[in-house]
């Protein structure tokens, strides 16, 4: 089986409850010993920084897991240390793709991409199975050992490869934290794995330090600051973290009063397009946050930014009903398929359970399952709510 077949596998099956709120114990069946000897699935201590931004219902693997076969065999996909991608846009506003450039990109990218997948996809099929299976998780972190022992994704870097880069360490550190806790996983190697996501995201952040003010403040600084806090929050650095907050609040404190990014508009056809891009780790991002708070030793956002992000969303969810008001704003008719699905929605999830919007909740049960790589995996499974609960 394909690790894209049984990714499809792992994603049908029921939807999840987020509680409310982080409890006061982890939350998992039996005690944690915290050091890879566990016999159940453990998360880290509530009270240390650290924590993942995923729901702890202790009940939800017995209720809405399957039994699952085995992991196929991984593809050994070889560790990439150099990322030189190839940059498409064409025009001023980065809205007119060169379609010969961008499928030299893509073909220069296809073995990272190949290999997210892969990891996003042991991912959801450790959370999925029932009873737990513990070689999804180890599988995923041997995968991961072998780049972190490579040091892959720490070479020479060029622009376009610095985007991906981004994008590929906010999936793998968000899948790393889906699995981290779960039995029998070798605890030298976690370690050795978090170690290599840390120093990935400080070379994301000092990449992104010396990039021009534009790239500081639209979309791209949304993903650094989720991959670099995800990365961060499995490396247990608070600093790391903190960089990546306040370089979130920097991107949302460009949301106008009516919820549009300024920058995202200029991208003409493609404004909803990247309004939803920019959308999707800003989203995580304050999942992050509530599960490592500032009295924590962590960051947690400003009021002005969750007003912000209010904002964004509730424009977007407006936009992807009708278009109309991105159009008019942009100057352009929107270039976005609808009704939207797949990565451009996969934030939904995240949202929804975190805050029950009745026009959002249509959007999702329209368009399930839904996964979004970059955010570690099939965000139905990882946050979503019982079809029942759906508008």
């Amino acid at each position: 089986m394909s690790p894209r077949r049984a990714c499809a596998a792992v994603l049908a099956l029921a939807f999840v409850t987020q509680p409310r709120g982080r409890p006061a114990t982890a939350g998992r069946v039996g005690g944690c010993n915290f050091d890879g000897t566990d016999d159940v699935e453990c998360r880290s201590p509530p009270s240390a920084f650290g924590r993942d931004p995923f729901p702890q219902d202790p009940a939800r693997r017995e209720r809405f897991g399957r039994p699952l076969p085995a992991p196929p065999p991984s593809r050994g996909i070889p560790p990439v240390r150099d990322l030189l991608g190839v940059s498409y846009y064409t025009d001023g506003n980065h809205s007119v793709a060169d379609p010969a450039l961008k499928r030299r990109n893509e073909a220069a990218v296809r073995p990272l991409r190949a290999y997210l997948a892969q990891i996003a996809a042991l991912a959801d099929g450790w959370e999925a199975s029932r009873p737990a299976n513990p070689a999804y998780a180890n599988r995923l972190i041997e995968a991961l050992h072998g780049w972190a022992e490579a040091g892959a994704l720490l070479g020479t870097v060029n622009k376009q490869g610095a985007y991906e880069r981004v994008w590929t360490l906010a999936g793998l550190s968000l899948a790393y934290l889906r699995v981290r806790d779960a039995a029998g996983v070798d605890p030298t190697e976690r370690a050795e794995v978090a170690a290599w996501l840390g120093n990935v995201g400080r070379e994301v952040r000092a990449g992104f330090d010396a990039e021009g003010p534009r790239s500081r403040l639209n979309n791209h600084a949304c993903w650094a600051a989720v991959a670099v806090a995800a990365a961060a929050v499995a490396a247990r650095d608070r600093d790391l973290f903190r960089w990546g907050v306040s370089t979130g609040e920097a991107a949302l404190a460009q949301v106008r009063a009516d919820g549009f990014l300024p920058l995202e508009l200029q991208r003409k056809a493609l404004a909803l397009h990247y309004h939803l891009f920019a959308l999707a780790p800003l989203v995580m991002l304050r999942e992050l946050t509530i599960a490592n708070p500032r009295r924590d030793g962590g960051a947690s956002l400003g009021d002005q930014a969750e007003l912000a992000l209010e904002r964004l969303l509730n424009r977007v969810v407006a936009g992807l009903r009708d278009p109309t008001s991105f159009a008019e704003a942009a100057g352009a008719p929107q270039s976005i398929g609808r009704p939207p699905h797949g990565s451009d929605l996969a934030w939904a999830e995240i949202a929804y359970a975190r805050s029950p919007n009745p026009r959002l909740g249509a959007l999702i049960a329209a368009a399930r399952p839904l996964r979004d790589d970059r955010l570690g995996g099939s965000m139905t499974l990882a946050f979503g709510v019982p079809p029942d609960l759906l508008p």
